[in-house]
């Protein structure tokens, strides 16, 4: 399978390691799922068994458009790469085939032109040569575009990878712009948009669109539709602090599909979505919380989803990322790890590798605070002045206490 054919399908089983047992799934990009999936766990970390447990260090959005950036993320300690590139937002994998300026001349997907969905290829060289006399001087003299040389080094051994994007120029049903809506999708395919996002080349200006371009639930279903495994990963709502994202469209888009897993927390570079996140949750909704850094990946806090497999492979990571079984971390630098985190309906449990001080959060804000490697949370019986419903969900946050400033994030459990 060349890669126009991976693009086209949305399947990697032929280009990614760990995925050539040929089970990804082979749906067309263009495709429009339905809204049938199962609704997110909530009762995440059920059916784990923590003694078996393997930490898979990784993000749903960290950009890596070098080795040096790459590096980064290797001396982090990532079992799997998503890199969640744009400009086309399109997926770097696998990493080992990437050039500069690859979508310049390898453009496959299909993209929003004059309004109507086109599909591809395109050779921007053609295209831009028509109205190249009204590019700016400098623009000009970098035309025509040309293929550089291989981004990044051959992943050391035992590293995974799995398509992924951050995706952006949506649309609001009623067709105006989404504003700073962005979307990742690690596990997915699915490609949108053009090189030019800045219309240096005054693509937009002859009618093509630099990003999705259509609503933002059409989006989705295409960003579903293109997941090389139908049981895992999904789509994340990107940086609501950075974006002020309006709460009510983002339990719009969480209520699309179950298969929007939820929202950054921490993102940018320390971007705390706390708020936002506590906000969807105390309505009820299953929401869960990623952890990236964005394009900060060389500062301490950095933004690391911890997934909790019990096996390492590709499928079992996007697994986690669907089902909830991941945890968040402010560093991500193994200083410190939680060993347990359950719920049996009854009683929150979690406990960690080294002493720390935790908080137990629910609705009504902390509920409980204690220091040690262990924090028991009891849900309050119906008929009290408060109970499950009043509390409405539970989550942990674990703050080492060595002075490392690491912080644990749990996902949340819904109490009734």
């Amino acid at each position: 399978m060349n890669r126009r054919e991976f693009m086209m399908l949305g399947a990697a089983s032929a280009a990614l390691p760990g995925l050539a047992n040929g089970t990804a799934a082979a749906k067309r990009n263009d495709e429009i799922v339905k809204h049938d999936a199962p609704p997110r766990n909530r009762r995440p970390y059920s059916n784990l068994d923590w003694t078996k447990v393997q930490r898979v260090k990784t993000t749903s959005h960290g950009h890596c458009t070098s080795q040096k950036m790459l590096d980064a993320y290797l001396k982090r300690g990532f079992g799997l790469l998503t890199m969640s590139n744009y400009y086309p937002s399109a997926p770097y994998v696998p990493a080992a085939k990437m050039t500069a300026g690859y979508y310049r001349m390898h453009h496959e997907h299909p993209v929003m032109v004059n309004g109507k969905r086109t599909d591809g290829p395109f050779d921007w060289n053609q295209i831009v040569s028509g109205w190249k006399d009204k590019l700016e001087p400098k623009v000009a003299k970098g035309f025509p575009l040309r293929e550089g040389g291989k981004l990044f080094k051959p992943l050391p051994e035992g590293v995974l990878e799995a398509p992924n994007a951050e995706h952006h120029g949506f649309r609001l049903a009623n067709g105006r712009a989404a504003g700073s809506l962005h979307m990742c999708a690690p596990g997915s395919a699915f490609a949108s948009g053009t090189f030019d996002a800045h219309d240096v080349f005054k693509t937009l200006s002859h009618g093509y669109h630099y990003g999705s371009g259509e609503f933002w639930g059409t989006a989705i279903d295409r960003m579903i539709a293109g997941m090389i495994y139908p049981d895992g990963g999904g789509v994340t709502i990107n940086h609501p602090s950075w974006t002020r994202l309006d709460r009510e469209l983002m339990l719009k888009i969480l209520d699309w599909d179950p298969r929007v897993l939820g929202i950054e927390v921490i993102e940018d570079s320390g971007h705390n979505s706390e708020n936002y996140w506590d906000w969807a949750l105390s309505t009820g909704r299953q929401c869960f919380g990623l952890f990236v850094p964005d394009w900060h990946i060389y500062n301490k806090v950095f933004g690391v989803n911890v997934l909790c497999v019990q096996e390492k492979t590709v499928h079992a990571c996007l697994k986690a990322y669907r089902e909830g079984n991941f945890y968040g971390a402010l560093n991500g630098l193994d200083e410190l790890a939680f060993t347990r985190i359950f719920f049996d309906g009854k009683r929150v449990t979690a406990t960690t590798d080294k002493p720390a001080r935790f908080e137990v959060i629910t609705a009504r804000g902390v509920v409980k605070e204690t220091k040690g490697t262990e924090v028991v949370w009891d849900v309050v019986p119906n008929g009290s002045s408060v109970g499950p419903q009043v509390d409405v969900f539970a989550r942990v946050k674990a703050y080492a206490t060595d002075g490392s400033d690491e912080v644990l994030f749990s996902q949340p459990f819904m109490l009734f």
